[in-house]
């Protein structure tokens, strides 16, 4: 199939998360010469893409569904906009919208690119004969749809990478790229509150699996020691995440006095320039933003030894490293730095040299422009 326009076709499963961490590959394929469409389900969030330039296509996909004939109609609704599109790469961002992206693609010859920023329900945790059943007819279609020259895959660490492994993989090309990147003009280094009181913030959706209820459970630890800080819940809850706290839950908390809670904000620069310490005791990531964002603000950053967590810091450096699901251990974790607030400034001042060298959206975005075009090059 003859792309018929220069164009770059962005399959997503939600736009306030594309919007939030991938708003910056329109941008610049557009600065590149490229047209961009995102086809994703309809939100506020559109209106955002829609000012870059990007034209965007209604794509109904149930990021948790297993209906089948609801699964079947979005696979179909992906190759009519693939086929109508004609673009000259695919870029398809997680795992359910680059496997149907991916089938599509090969039946209508189109180059694609898979960005894989964590590998979900279906390869981690505790394995159960269900969730066996649906990895296997998950790496199936994998492999038929994106076992090809013209498949490339970008990973945020090299844990999730072993899916290419899993999937059979072995004429896909691989890519690695810490993260989605951050504007080091947007979140700049603002010196740390003056303020005696040290405080601690977990900037994230409110899921169990980002380790909220350790967070609490930690909070309440350290005001029992009698330390002077305070612990700030920052963002949402998800209501179709299982994993999601509770209203009642947060409402209880608050209650408590252990935590205070702050709603999602656009502003985080001056979010994260109000706190001390940014903690993330999250179960795995695939590289979180939470603490690319933190290291441009230039705050230390207390997060779990884990896959894409214990990626995005330098222990000891630009950050500290806690047992993932041990509130004790991450009460003592933070403790240190609570104690020590010449550590944590100078932890925050590398975590900025670090995103400096490493976190620039600007070199990220040049990067995927460069995928972009050595994928299509292996499709000639």
């Amino acid at each position: 199939m003859t792309p018929l326009r220069n164009t770059i076709l962005f399959f997503v499963g939600d736009a306030p998360f594309f919007v939030s961490h991938r708003l910056n590959l329109v941008e610049g394929a557009i600065a590149a010469g490229y047209e961009a469409v995102v086809a994703c389900p309809a939100s506020p969030a559109v209106a955002t893409i829609e000012a870059c330039g990007a034209r965007w296509v209604e794509w109904k996909i149930d990021r948790s569904g297993m209906a089948i004939m609801a699964e079947i109609r979005t696979f179909t609704s992906a190759f009519h906009i693939a086929r109508s599109t004609a673009p000259a790469v695919i870029h398809a961002i997680a795992l359910k919208c680059i496997l149907y992206a991916g089938i599509a693609s090969r039946i209508l010859g189109i180059p694609i690119v898979g960005a894989v920023s964590g590998l979900g329900y279906v390869y981690t945790g505790a394995t159960t004969r269900s969730k066996a059943m649906l990895r296997r007819l998950i790496n199936r279609f994998m492999n038929l749809g994106l076992n090809r020259r013209d498949a490339s895959f970008i990973f945020q660490n090299r844990d999730d990478a072993r899916m290419v492994q899993f999937a059979r993989l072995d004429k896909a090309t691989i890519y690695m790229i810490g993260g989605s990147g951050v504007d080091l003009g947007a979140i700049p280094m603002h010196p740390h509150p003056a303020d005696s009181t040290t405080i601690v913030g977990l900037p994230a959706r409110l899921l169990r699996d980002k380790g909220v209820y350790e967070f609490v459970e930690a909070a309440t630890q350290i005001r029992d020691r009698g330390h002077n800080a305070r612990f700030i819940l920052i963002g949402d809850p998800d209501p179709i995440n299982p994993t999601s706290v509770t209203p009642a839950e947060l409402d209880a908390w608050v209650a408590d006095g252990a935590i205070e809670w702050r709603p999602y904000t656009r502003d985080i620069a001056s979010m994260l320039a109000a706190l001390h310490i940014v903690a993330l005791p999250s179960y795995r990531e695939g590289f979180p933003k939470t603490i690319i964002d933190a290291s441009a603000a230039g705050r230390a950053s207390v997060t779990s030894d884990v896959p894409g967590c214990r990626d995005a810091i330098i222990d000891g450096v630009t950050g500290l490293l806690s047992p993932a699901k041990d509130a004790a251990a991450l009460a003592n974790t933070l403790e240190r730095l609570i104690l020590d607030r010449d550590r944590c400034v100078a932890m925050g001042k590398a975590a900025r040299q670090h995103a400096e060298a490493f976190f620039d959206i600007r070199d990220v975005t040049m990067r995927h422009l460069e995928i972009y075009r050595e994928t299509e090059n292996r499709r000639r």
